[in-house]
C-alpha cells in the first residue's frame, strides 16, 4: 500500500504533467462524445477509488499517473464498447464505457458521463484485459 503523502505527491505530479489538458475540449465526432477537460477529471482519475482499481488489476499507483499523463491521446484511440443514459442528482447525462490498448496486456479504461454543453468528465483506471 502506497502511503497518503507518496499519493498526494503523485497526484501533484499528475496535475502538473496532464495540466496542458484543463479546459481543452476532448471529442469523438463519431460517438457523438464532446466535453472539456475540467478538474472533476482531474478528481476522478486521482481519486481513491480509481488508483485501488488499477491496483486490483495488477498496476501500481506510479503507473496508474504516468499512463494517465497522456489520457488525451488515450481517448482519442479509444473504442466506445458502452453507451447508456442516465440521471443523477437531477441531471439527465450519457454514460460512454471507452477503452484503448496502450501495449501489451495494458489496456486503458475511460469511463465518460457527459451532459449539457461540453460538461462532462473523464475517469480513468489500468486493466490487463481489453474485455
Amino acid at each position: 500500500m502506497v502511503k497518503a503523502f507518496c499519493l498526494d505527491e503523485l497526484r501533484n505530479n499528475f496535475r502538473n504533467q496532464a495540466g496542458c489538458n484543463r479546459k481543452k475540449l476532448f471529442e469523438k465526432k463519431e460517438n457523438e462524445i464532446k466535453f472539456v477537460f475540467n478538474r472533476m477529471s482531474f478528481n476522478k482519475i486521482g481519486c481513491n477509488k480509481s488508483i485501488n482499481r488499477s491496483e486490483k488489476n495488477g498496476f501500481t499507483p506510479e503507473e496508474h499517473f504516468k499512463a494517465a499523463e497522456n489520457i488525451k491521446e488515450y481517448f482519442e484511440n479509444a473504442v466506445v464498447l458502452a453507451q447508456s443514459y442516465i440521471y443523477k442528482k437531477g441531471r439527465a447525462g450519457t454514460y460512454y464505457l471507452c477503452c484503448c490498448k496502450i501495449a501489451e496486456r495494458k489496456y486503458a479504461w475511460m469511463p465518460v458521463v457527459t451532459w449539457g454543453n461540453d460538461e462532462g468528465y473523464i475517469d480513468f483506471y489500468l486493466s490487463k484485459d481489453g474485455e
